[in-house]
């Protein structure tokens, strides 16, 4: 700002001698071309705690399962069943658990049945009683299921499990009528869990990620301020997630966003899209943004007018006090300004250029930056001196804006934003590469700063 400051300076040399009042620039010669816009892309890493999940999973299933088969001739049984807590282990696209447990084994067997005396039968012989795990430690059987999950368009959790092991450590074999109990045990016990197997699926399924993606989508949406710099608000258009993938208690999934995000010195009206069912999934690593900063003329003509009005520079014993800048417009790609000033003398001039930028440098500067045409009419009758072009290099050479300060600074900003607790239980962590100036588009009642930044995101929750 302070080269702006003394561009103008060497320029209120022209009012010692008397009021300049030029006539005002046209401000559209041409039609303005319409922007194209390259679709941003967010890659964001989502760490799902599954303990909580599983917890409650745990505690809804039953810890006792009891059951029977009644038989006049052969085998009888009845049974109870008792699983120690699930453990749960996630590794690749599998969730695994395994199920220990407990059973003890009432029977009884019966040769050979009659219905003479008893419609339902009577044993013609006394029955003979066995049991396993009754009156001594109960007998062990470890039980293990394995889950791989997809997620469905709607964002929810399909799963798959299979049963994966049966073993039954302590084997039950009735040697009094020579049974092996283990068989049957089996089948019992496997449809019992086939029960859970069940029941774990639907506490999975109701994993509900749909609402903490959606408080992202609506952040994403929702104007967010960046203090001086403005609002800025993402614009999302689509979504897909990865397949998950586990490590323990913790599930991983990437989140992929495509949007066309903007700044603007005007807060803009919050419109927040509906949702969309997720789309194909593609890679991506990371972010790689461009965002363009819309600031309008007005906002951008408060800003110079705040830093220069009331300051003064003295030439020739004559100070000159600025009174406002004011830009008024583009022409021809060119931004023409409007510079008030008082002091001994009172009067306006209109300066026009053409801003470029230097990718490398960061830096906005004015090549052919000069007085506006009608300007230089009013200047030719009092003040020709002035289009020396020693001065006029001066000027041009002043007239250079180094953004890097103001784009450190923005990038500070974004990387707080960055990194905060968006709801309960649900945290953003990145961290901003890169932040630069890649475009510039004077319009013709607003200027388009297009920068590009890169980085790394990641979601818990």
């Amino acid at each position: 700002m302070k080269q702006l400051i003394f561009l103008f300076s060497l320029i209120s040399i022209l009012f010692s001698c008397k009021t300049i009042e030029p006539v005002v620039p046209e401000t559209q010669l041409e039609e303005v071309p319409e922007i194209s816009h390259r679709e941003s892309t967010l890659s964001l890493p989502i760490k799902i705690d599954l303990q909580p999940y599983l917890t409650l999973t745990e505690k809804s299933l039953p810890k006792t399962f009891t059951g029977k088969e009644e038989n006049c001739e052969g085998v009888s049984y009845s049974y109870k069943f008792t699983r120690e807590p699930i453990q749960f282990d996630g590794k690749g696209e599998y969730l695994s658990y395994d199920v220990d447990g407990k059973y003890l084994l009432y029977l009884n067997y019966c040769p050979d049945c009659t219905t003479l005396f008893d419609s339902k039968g009577s044993c013609v012989i006394p029955r003979i009683y066995a049991s396993c795990g009754v009156g001594e430690p109960m007998r062990r059987v470890s039980v293990a299921y394995t889950t791989r999950f997809k997620i469905s368009p709607d964002f929810k959790f399909k799963t798959s499990t299979q049963l994966t092991k049966f073993q039954t450590i302590d084997p039950c074999e009735i040697t009094v009528f020579n049974y092996n109990a283990t068989d049957k045990l089996r089948k019992e016990v496997t449809t019992v869990l086939n029960d859970l197997e069940k029941v774990i699926d639907e506490q999975i399924a109701s994993i509900n990620i749909r609402s903490d993606i959606e408080e992202v989508w609506k952040m994403l949406a929702s104007p967010t301020s960046l203090g001086k710099y403005g609002y800025f608000t993402a614009y999302p258009k689509a979504v897909s997630l990865s397949d998950v993938r586990f490590d323990k208690k913790v599930a991983y999934v990437d989140l992929s966003l495509t949007f066309t995000p903007q700044i603007s010195t005007h807060k803009p009206e919050m419109v927040v899209p509906k949702l969309p069912n997720l789309s194909e999934h593609k890679t991506h690593k990371g972010f790689n943004i461009d965002v363009d900063i819309v600031a309008g003329y007005d906002s951008l003509s408060s800003i110079l007018t705040s830093e220069l009005k009331g300051k003064s520079v003295t030439i020739k014993n004559n100070e000159v006090i600025f009174t406002g800048i004011e830009i008024q417009g583009a022409a021809n790609k060119q931004l023409n300004l409007k510079v008030d000033f008082q002091g001994k003398r009172r009067g306006t001039i209109y300066l026009v250029g053409t801003p470029v930028f230097d990718s490398t440098a960061q830096k906005i500067y004015f090549p052919d930056l000069t007085f506006d045409l009608k300007t230089k009419d009013a200047l030719l009758k009092s003040a020709k001196w002035m289009f020396n072009s020693k001065i006029t290099n001066m000027m041009r050479e002043y007239a250079i804006f180094d953004l890097t300060p103001h784009l450190d600074e923005m990038k500070s900003m974004v990387q707080k934003e960055m990194n905060r607790e968006l709801t309960e239980g649900v945290k953003l962590n990145g961290k901003v590469k890169d932040l630069k100036l890649v475009g510039i588009y004077p319009q013709l009642n607003q200027l388009i700063i297009r920068i590009n930044t890169t980085g790394d995101l990641k979601l818990s929750m």
